[in-house]
Parts: C-alpha cells; sequence; structure tokens
C-alpha cells in the first residue's frame, strides 16, 4: 500500500511473526516481539506502527477480532444505536492516514502534532479517501456520528473525538470539492490552515462538560455548568443527537441540558424555515 513514496505494510495479527521475519531488520528492531504484538493491540481492531526506513513508512496491524457492525448509546435511559458500514476499510483508511499525515509533518503539516491532531488528522485523510472510492460522503457522516456515540460512552474517547473536524470540512466542503483534490497532501495543504484548533484547556473543559452531561452519575441537569463550551459542544453534536432522536426531541432535550441551546436550536429553526 503506497504512503508517499513509501510502503505501507499490512499485517494480520495471526501472521505477524511471518510479517517479521520478511521485513528488513532496521524495521523489525523498531517494531514490538510478536508475543508483545496483542498487548499494543489492546483489543482494537487495527493499529499502526510507524518506522523510519528508506522504503517502508510502516506496518498496519489488523486483529483477528471482527469490525463492529453497530454502535449503541444510551441517553436519558433511551438506548439508540447506528448500524456502521464497511468498518474494516474505514478502520484501514484512518490507519492509512496516520502514515500519510507523519510523512508531512515538517513539509505541509506543523511539526510536531500532538496525539490529538494526529487522530483527528487520520479521519480527515478518511473523508479524501471515501470521496475518491464512493458516489458521496455518506461514510464520512457515518464516521461523525460514530465518534460524537464514542464521546457520549465514554468521555476519554476525547482522544479520538475528530468530530468537530468533521463537522467543519463536512459542513464547509461539498462532496466534488473534496474528490476535487486528486492528492491527499493538497487536500490537507488547503484545509488544515482553516481548521480552528483546540488547546488543551478547550479539550479539558469539554471533556468535563461531557462527562457532567452523559456520565453515569449525571442525573440532575446543571444547564449552566460550563456555559461558556457549550455552543462549541452542542453545535457538534447536536447533528447526531437529531440523527438518533429525531429533530423535536433532541432540540427538547439540548434544551434542558444547556442553558445556551435555545438560542441555538431557534437559530437553526429559523434558518431551516428559510
Amino acid at each position: 500500500m503506497p504512503i508517499s513514496n513509501k510502503q505501507a505494510i499490512v499485517c494480520d495479527e495471526s501472521r505477524y511473526p511471518s510479517c517479521l521475519n520478511a521485513l528488513p531488520i532496521e524495521v523489525v528492531s523498531q517494531l514490538p516481539k510478536d508475543t508483545q504484538i496483542s498487548s499494543h493491540l489492546g483489543g482494537k481492531t487495527a493499529m499502526v506502527l510507524a518506522v523510519n526506513h528508506h522504503d517502508i513508512a510502516g506496518i498496519i496491524i489488523v486483529s483477528a477480532k471482527q469490525p463492529l457492525t453497530q454502535t449503541i448509546t444510551s441517553i436519558n435511559g433511551h438506548t439508540y444505536q447506528l448500524a456502521l458500514l464497511e468498518q474494516f476499510k474505514l478502520t484501514l483508511w484512518h490507519e492509512v492516514g496516520h502514515l500519510e499525515n507523519i510523512a508531512l509533518v515538517g513539509d505541509v503539516l506543523p511539526s510536531p502534532l500532538s496525539a490529538y491532531q494526529h487522530e483527528w488528522l487520520a479521519d480527515m485523510y478518511l473523508v479524501w479517501r471515501i470521496a475518491q472510492t464512493h458516489p458521496d460522503l455518506n461514510l464520512a457522516w457515518q464516521q461523525f456520528h460514530r465518534r460524537n456515540m464514542d464521546l457520549i460512552n465514554n468521555r476519554h474517547n476525547m482522544s479520538h473525538w475528530s468530530s468537530p473536524q468533521l463537522h467543519w470540512l463536512l459542513s464547509q466542503y461539498q462532496f466534488k470539492d473534496i474528490q476535487g483534490f486528486d492528492h491527499y497532501s493538497e487536500f490537507i495543504a488547503t484545509i488544515f490552515p482553516q481548521l480552528a484548533l483546540f488547546d488543551d484547556t478547550e479539550i479539558a473543559e469539554i471533556s468535563s462538560l461531557v462527562q457532567r452531561t452523559f456520565g453515569r452519575g449525571a442525573t440532575l441537569a446543571l444547564p449552566k455548568y460550563i456555559f461558556w463550551r457549550q455552543q462549541r459542544l452542542i453545535e457538534v453534536i447536536s447533528p447526531t443527537l437529531v440523527m438518533l432522536m429525531g429533530e423535536d426531541k433532541a432540540h427538547k432535550w439540548l434544551v434542558e441540558q444547556f442553558s445556551e441551546a435555545a438560542q441555538l436550536v431557534n437559530k437553526e429553526a429559523g434558518h431551516n424555515k428559510l
């Protein structure tokens, strides 16, 4: 699998020892031992191991674990689910995206990138790849909703919460716009300077707001809790809540939970009437 002017090696977890045997010794020395690979995967369906080599960009390890076919979340005692289509392909492309972005660090992308930036940038590659190979961006919206639902389920998934960047991209760019970039490097060079970046304080405060709103102990609504971050969170999660609950129920729930929601919901309703 080509990555810039290098190759990515895709290897099943069960064949990892054979993959190691086929690799140059200078690559093997940078990788976990075969007895350690399961612990490195840690239950994930795939992972990427970047290496420093003139021909090989990295190794993508694919777990024997079956990819998810749906994701489920519970909000106020109600359970909602989202079917996940082509999940193996999307997972693989996300991992490829890591390597594509690493190849661009210090050139198109700044150096260094934070761990969080690496994650959402991998999903930017995913969207670009979808646009090159599919007739629409439905799978990109699926990824957006999945990231939101993962965050609702566990605030520690904030590390992979690419929904703010996906929402901006899918709102600002049409399918044909993204499809029109023949090379990923051109695409990311165009959009990266336009993206609003989160700082550590904003990430921590949104994470706390998510925990207070969706966490297991969140039984009493506190509408003014971290109100200065509510607009940012509402704008990103509301499309997913509408998709899961329906518009009326989602808007009602948002207004109950957040002091800043009524103005945003009314603004959206007014926009929809135009």
